[in-house]
This record gives structure tokens, sequence and C-alpha cells, in this order.
């Protein structure tokens, strides 16, 4: 990504997921690794999938447009659409959303159908079936059926309109399985979970560079491509560079030596951030030692405080328990300093 981009980190994270399943292969591999239901088992191969290429925009919310809409192909010829919605964060209107967009698809079909065939009886309309892939931190809690956010829907029975989706949440997915994909798609959610420091995405970046190289060169391309939209910005300034300079420095469809390039600049990267952490902890250690002797000194400078006020009341005739109880000493320590004189 260049310096001059000016995107958001939402819209650099669906471009990037955009990108990414604009292609049939990649996005049969989410069906196939992330969708558990049965019509995906009656999908033969990615030539059963079209990408339809419109826009399904929502004036109605902010100019928001369908991200992904595949025209799908079964055993048995039945034909549906497959909506894939990117989402970041949560949206409670979810439900309205797919609606909305299931009509303008709809309604797009509509003008394909010849004029003497839609007042037909045996006319039929596709299926939709609506998906939704989240990386946000918080958990899903939009509603996942249209019918729970219908006010009164408990009054209605079969009457009411309703519909659920398929929510593909990436952190529910551990390292070990998304990796065992070994695929674009199970490396891309791996980068994409969250994590703690930039230490532990470089570490991730690391082993998903091992599975790049087992990988189809469409998927090195998507893969890469994915990774400078997405996982390049979420590095340190330093990182980021470092990474980004790998990438460009290699030619077009030169992969094998992107790959070299970005793993000399990660063993870089680690090596660096190891001796950042240990001049961390050795100035933390400095710092906890200067702190530890200036609060030794205070507290020094204290009782000496009291000793001198404990000699001044025992002047003026106080009793040792009296002098005890004001100076907080103990009434051995004022007896010791009665008896110095």
């Amino acid at each position: 990504m260049s310096a001059q981009d000016t995107r958001t980190p939402r819209s650099r994270h669906d471009r990037g997921y955009k990108f990414l399943f604009a292609s049939k292969k990649m996005f049969l591999d989410l069906l196939r690794g992330f969708v558990r239901c049965g019509w995906v088992d009656r999908i033969d191969s990615e030539d059963a999938l079209e990408p339809v290429n419109k826009s399904y925009v929502l004036p109605d919310f902010s100019g928001k447009e369908a991200d992904v809409v595949y025209k799908v192909r079964l055993k048995g010829r039945t034909v549906f659409f497959l909506l894939l919605e990117l989402q970041s964060d949560v949206d409670f209107r979810m439900p309205l959303r797919l609606l909305l967009y299931q009509a303008e698809i709809l309604r797009d079909w509509l003008k394909g159908v010849p004029k003497r065939m839609r007042r037909r009886k045996g006319l039929r309309m596709p299926a939709i079936v609506p998906l939704v892939l989240y990386n946000g931190k918080q958990p899903w809690t939009a509603a996942r059926r249209y019918r729970e956010v219908v006010e009164g829907a408990q009054e209605f029975g079969e009457e009411l309109l309703d519909f659920g989706y398929v929510l593909i949440d990436v952190n529910r997915y551990g390292e070990e399985e998304l990796l065992r994909l070994a695929n674009a798609v199970g490396a891309a959610f791996y980068l994409d979970r969250p994590v703690e420091d930039t230490a532990e995405l470089v570490e991730r970046l690391r082993k998903v560079l091992e599975l790049l190289k087992r990988m189809s060169v469409e998927e090195q391309a998507r893969l890469v491509q994915w990774i400078r939209y997405v996982v390049v910005e979420r590095l340190g300034k330093p990182e980021r560079e470092a990474v980004a300079a790998a990438i460009e420095a290699a030619k077009e469809g030169e992969v094998g030596a992107m790959i070299t390039n970005i793993e000399r600049s990660i063993e870089r990267i680690k090596r660096r951030l190891r001796a950042e952490g240990v001049a961390e902890g050795m100035a933390k250690g400095i710092a906890k030692g200067i702190a530890k002797g200036i609060a030794k000194g205070m507290a020094k400078g204290r009782v000496e405080e009291k000793r001198a006020l404990a000699k001044k009341l025992l002047s003026r005739g106080m009793s040792t328990e009296e002098v005890a109880e004001l100076t907080e000493l103990s009434a051995d320590e004022v007896r010791r300093i009665q008896e110095s004189g």
C-alpha cells in the first residue's frame, strides 16, 4: 500500500476480501471449508460458479452495496445466488440489509426473464442464500433471522416473511484448524485474527509464507495482494515499510522471489524486535532500581525526621509512650533516643 493511500482500514479490508473471493476457486474453498450446509456438497467444481459483476446499492444505507454475489449451479441443474457480506463490526440492521439486497438481486434477475414468461404459473424464482463473513473482536450479537427484528412476529405464523443467513465468524477458528486447510482462505483468516503485538503478527506471517510456497500461482498472487491490503497496514511503521518494499521489489509474476524477500525482511524485523525487547527490559530494570533507591532514600529521610522530632519532644518532658504515639516510632526506639541524650 503506498504512502498516499487514503482508504480507511475497513475499506482496505473489504477491498482485500473482495479481491480474494473474486477467484472462483477461493470462493469455493470458503464454502467447502466454512459452510456446513448440504448444498455445498452438490457444487461439482468452480466451473459451477459464475461471478455476478453488478453493484447492488442500497441508497437508504449510505450507499452500501453488496460485497460479493455468485450465481451457482448445483447437481440437478438447480440455479441459485450466493450473497456474501463482509463485516468488521456488528450491524444490528443486517437482516433488513440482506432482505433489501435480495430484493435488488431478484429485481435484476426478473429483468432477464422474457415478459411473456413473467406472468406464467410455472415461473420459479431462484433461491438466494445470504452469507456474512465477520472478523470483528466483539461477539456477533445481531439477529440471525429476519423474524427476530419484526415487531410482534410472535403473533403471526407462516404468512410472515422469514429467512436466516450463514455466519462465518473468523475468530471462532483456531490456528491449527485454519492452517490445516493449507489454502489461501484459511491463511487469510489466520492472519486476520486479533494479535497481541507486532511480533505475533510477524510470526504468523512467517508461518503463512511456508504455506504459500505450496499453493498454486493464482492462490499465491491473490493471497499476497490480500496481505498488501489488510496485513501490511496492521504492522508498525518500520515493519510495514519493510514488508511493503519486499513485495514491491519483486517483478510481476515472481512470487518465489517475493516470498524470499518477505522472509528476509521478517527475519530482520524479528532480530530488531528481540533487540528492542532486551533494551526495553534493561531500561525497565534500571528504572526500577532508580525508583527503589529513591524510595529507600525517602524512607530513610522520614525516619531521621521522626527521630529528631522525638528528641525534641522528650526534651520538653513528654513521656516515652506519648512520643512513640506522636512519631509512630516504637517505644524501644524512643527509649534509645532518650538514653543517647
